[in-house]
């Protein structure tokens, strides 16, 4: 338990540096879990290891797969394999297709600050959409037509 507060102590902290690099949040523990729970939460923790591991395209089909059983699911877990998910596209420099998997994780973030407070986030929510006023300027790996 010790470990997973200093761990969201330290994203917490570095989402706030402007040069931060944002990486996946593990899922709560939750007592009494059901099976896809488990399952959820086990495919997430690949994720993350694949993704640590910058083995980028398996850490997309295990967060894609964790998501996926998470919307069959309603699972609560919806919104923080979402982002796990965006910033896996966005580390395989998919940014457009992206957007979709970010936008989710704000809808279900449940109040998540990790998730909320995201520049990577904000810029894919405003960055591809020009009828949204956009103060987040792009990460320098993305060019967007139009945007010099």
């Amino acid at each position: 338990m010790y470990h997973l507060i200093i761990l969201f102590l330290f994203i917490a902290t570095s989402i706030n540096n402007a040069n931060a690099i944002e990486l996946p949040i593990l899922l709560p523990k939750v007592e009494g879990s059901k099976n896809y729970d488990l399952e959820i939460s086990t495919l997430n923790q690949k994720g993350i290891n694949q993704f640590n591991d910058h083995i980028f395209d398996k850490a997309r089909e295990s967060f894609k797969k964790a998501m996926l059983l998470a919307m069959q699911f309603r699972d609560p877990g919806l919104g923080i394999v979402s982002f796990n998910l965006g910033l896996t596209l966005h580390k395989l420099n998919l940014h457009e297709n992206a957007v979709e998997p970010f936008l989710q994780a704000k809808k279900y973030a449940r109040g998540n600050r990790v998730i909320l407070d995201s520049k990577l986030l904000r810029f894919h929510e405003c960055g591809f959409n020009p009828s949204i006023p956009c103060d987040e300027k792009p990460p320098s790996r993305i060019h967007i037509e139009g945007s010099d």
